[in-house]
């Protein structure tokens, strides 16, 4: 999946109606928290935010022409701000990669608070805090950013998507 913190509401809307949530109240109500979390993104003290997109994430809803392009565009516009975000995208080509059994959020504090590791599924979201769990996951990381396309070369990857789709 995009992360949740830069999805736009056309994609959130797709992901809720693939996970089969058809309420359109339940969807208004993901949209809108999303909006509230991506506020973070934009205040003047925001952190750094570094996201690995999966290329097979970002192909997976080319077919819905309008959201891809307004997704992709939301990407290249974070990419190219004066912000804290970071996006890399991990080409198929990469083959096998680390990050294959799921996605994951590794969240480092200020000084004085340990980092935590946030999984999510579709029914709940598991916070890891042992410091084993936080370095495996922070190799994970690591492993997975190296195998990914530089931040550049990711901005490049998605104008071409873009421009392919107009």
């Amino acid at each position: 999946m995009i992360p949740g913190l830069l999805q736009t509401p056309g994609y959130v809307e797709l992901l809720q109606r693939a996970t089969l949530r058809r309420n359109p109240l339940d969807i208004d109500r993901v949209i809108e928290t999303r909006k509230q979390r991506q506020a973070i993104l934009h205040r003047a003290d925001a952190p750094e935010y570094w996201a690995v997109i999966d290329e097979g994430a970002l192909r997976r809803f080319e077919s819905e022409a309008t959201v891809f392009r307004e997704q992709v565009q939301h990407l290249i516009d974070l990419a190219e701000d004066d912000n804290a975000v970071t996006i890399q995208v991990l080409p198929f080509s990469s083959g096998m990669h680390a990050g294959l059994k799921g996605s994951f959020v590794l969240l480092d504090f200020v000084e004085g608070v340990n980092p935590i590791v946030y999984t999510e599924t579709d029914t709940d979201g598991l916070y890891l805090e042992d410091s084993e769990d936080v370095d495996r996951y922070r190799r994970l990381f690591d492993h997975v950013r190296t195998s990914a396309r530089y931040p550049d070369a990711s901005l490049q990857l998605l104008k071409d998507m873009l421009k392919d789709h107009r």
